[in-house]
């Protein structure tokens, strides 16, 4: 996945190398998480299952052997990906590079890992934009609350007095 202009400064200058250790000698070229493989193209379906082509079989979102295939309804829904590792910090810390701290991870299960720090950063973002607003602008008020026409707000304007 590619890096943030700027979280950039964050990464050591070795990354592409660090990164391509990780995903090709500690991994060995397979998702630590569902073992799917760098660079080829899978079938997967919604819920997270993948077709193996090495074991003519499906397996599941966690790479072990599915119980059963899926049915026709499940089967009409399934889509063609390619698979593409990237090094992944597992406590979201650039900075840790630590062998420990990294794991290769293909797009479907980095998305899944870092799903919570999206949100807390999206969350961090609209704090700092109300903050801001109420800073500089004064208290927000609903969309629905606002007048729409000239007219309207003559008349929210004399309800405000």
């Amino acid at each position: 996945m590619p890096i943030h202009r700027e979280m950039r400064a964050l990464y050591p200058a070795d990354w592409p190398q660090i990164s391509r250790h990780v995903r090709f000698e500690q991994a060995k070229g397979c998702c630590q998480h569902c073992g799917r493989p760098h660079g080829e193209i899978v079938r997967c379906l919604p819920d997270g299952r993948w077709f193996d082509p090495l074991i003519e079989g499906w397996r599941t979102q966690t790479g072990a052997l599915a119980n059963s295939w899926p049915d026709i309804v499940d089967y009409s829904r399934f889509r063609y990906t390619r698979v593409i590792l990237a090094a992944c910090h597992r406590d979201h810390d650039p900075g840790n590079n630590a062998p420990g701290n990294l794991i290769a991870l293909c797009q479907r299960c980095h998305l899944i890992h870092d799903r919570p720090e999206h949100r807390r950063r999206i969350r961090l973002t609209i704090l700092q934009r109300r903050a801001l607003g109420d800073l500089f602008l004064g208290l927000y008020i609903r969309w629905r609350d606002t007048p729409s026409t000239h007219a309207q707000a003559l008349t929210h304007e004399a309800r405000l007095k």
